[in-house]
């Protein structure tokens, strides 16, 4: 499975309290629950350069980016691993739509140390797609600004979920 042997969740903690169905949940519970969905998706971060990438060399996979290469466009496209069949697979409509990250604004750090911040466009949550979305504008604000041997860094593309660092600020995982 791509990106799951790295995500980790980190939360504050809370004494606010929830019950459903009966069951009483810290918020520190619900956000751990929101996250862990969240940090089990995998995905791809398909990056466009101004230069196409080349092979680091013929026996390996690793692509590396000309010094002069800029980002063109880039898309991440989520899936998440169905152990029922072993296979990745889309998201649903339904964890598309689910809550991911409760708050009215999260602050996204890449690579490069760059934090881009983004607001929750309800004020109070994000859901998987928002989310996602935020993933995904923070690398096109800063994936320029990485460096992997001379160029922009188009190895460390599979996504591995945010982990929230020691200032508050979520980091974006990236595995190769």
């Amino acid at each position: 499975m791509l990106g799951r042997e790295n995500a980790v969740i980190f939360h504050r903690a809370s004494s606010v309290e929830y019950e459903f169905g009966g069951n009483k949940l810290s918020e520190r519970e619900m956000a751990t629950s929101d996250l862990e969905f969240f940090n089990s998706v995998s995905g791809e971060l398909q990056i466009e350069l101004s230069v196409p990438a080349q092979p680091a060399s013929p026996t390996l996979l690793n692509l590396l980016a000309a010094p002069e290469a800029s980002v063109v466009n880039l898309k991440l496209t989520p899936d998440v691993y169905d152990e029922s069949n072993n296979e990745f697979r889309d998201l649903t409509s339904n964890e598309l739509n689910s809550i991911a990250f409760r708050g009215s604004e999260i602050r996204l750090r890449n690579y490069s140390g760059r934090i881009v911040a983004h607001k929750a466009p309800n004020g109070a949550f994000f859901t998987v797609r928002e989310l996602l979305l935020a993933v995904e504008e923070t690398e096109r604000q800063t994936r320029d600004s990485t460096e992997l041997l001379g160029g922009v860094d188009v190895h460390h593309v599979y996504f591995g979920g945010i982990e929230e660092a020691d200032d508050g600020v979520w980091d974006i995982i990236w595995n190769s």
